[in-house]
């Protein structure tokens, strides 16, 4: 029997698989950031953005990618969704996932998005379906690398909870 280091690697999926369209989640549902179809919505919106935000670093299948997700939320706090005037939401949110996109993309060497498009690109996302195009990816990752599945499903329940804020 062949010694475990000489074992191929499992095949994680990689960042370019899993990368846009958990990019595409995140920028739909800033799109519809406060809008909740209900003004009794709005304070539980506001809680599930800042879990969903909160437990993205702990579901990200690349270590390096938790890693600055985790910065990123650290140097632009999240928490200041509890308090900010609710017209002011959507258009911050939209800004924040912008401005985290724009510098995963400068580090990558990936080129920037016209922020003009976000609307257009977005506005129409199915995130529901995206979200099972996401799964298996994730599951994958959660199987080989050892992350654990909780912080998933938790992070899976926060998005369908805001999409039936949003209606969707």
């Amino acid at each position: 029997m062949p010694c475990s280091c000489e074992k191929p690697q499992p095949d994680y999926p990689e960042s370019d698989h899993w990368g846009p369209v958990l990019w595409t989640i995140l920028h739909a549902l800033a799109q519809k950031g406060g809008k909740a179809l209900f003004a009794s919505s709005r304070d539980d919106e506001r809680r599930q953005w800042i879990l969903m935000l909160q437990t993205l670093p702990k579901m990200i299948p690349c270590a390096m990618c938790r890693e600055h997700s985790q910065a990123w939320i650290q140097t632009h706090p999240i928490a200041v969704i509890k308090t900010m005037p609710y017209d002011e939401l959507g258009p911050w949110l939209v800004n924040w996932v912008y401005d985290f996109h724009e510098v995963v993309n400068a580090r990558v060497g990936k080129p920037s998005f016209d922020k003009a498009l976000l609307g257009s690109t977005y506005n129409n996302v199915s995130v529901p379906g995206a979200i099972r195009i996401l799964k298996p990816f994730i599951e994958t990752a959660i199987r080989l690398s050892g992350i654990t599945l909780m912080p998933w499903n938790s992070w899976v329940g926060y998005v369908v909870l805001l999409c039936s804020y949003y209606g969707l």
